[in-house]
């Protein structure tokens, strides 16, 4: 095991926490019965977006982009475009999801990020 750095570096990104709620495990419950799993329904993505200096720049980031996120959470259980839900809007992300958007992403690790 590597020792903890004294101090972290922070990585010039910032990151968007992505909580799927109710009408989007609905709308997978539509296509088929969801395991019985409840990890499923607690567990969140995170997005690295640009390195913006405050939480209005993601905000204005966010609005422009809803819809890549909307269509990449779908595809994460469908990649089947004519199960998504079609007629996407940015009140309806809000309904479907909640985030949080975070300024300071920080690297606890002492090795470079790769990317899959």
């Amino acid at each position: 095991m590597e020792p903890i750095p004294v101090f972290f570096e922070n990585v010039n990104r910032t990151a968007l926490v992505i909580k799927p709620n109710k009408p989007y495990f609905d709308w997978l419950n539509s296509i088929e019965n969801l395991p019985d799993d409840p990890d499923i329904y607690s567990d969140t993505d995170i997005y690295l977006l640009p390195d913006f200096d405050d939480r209005d720049q993601m905000q204005k980031w966010i609005k422009k982009n809803f819809d890549i996120i909307f269509c990449d959470q779908m595809n994460h259980w469908y990649t089947d475009e004519s199960l998504w839900i079609q007629n996407r809007a940015f009140k309806l992300f809000n309904q479907w999801f909640d985030y949080s958007l975070h300024t300071m992403v920080w690297d606890t690790l002492d090795k470079p990020v790769s990317k899959l």
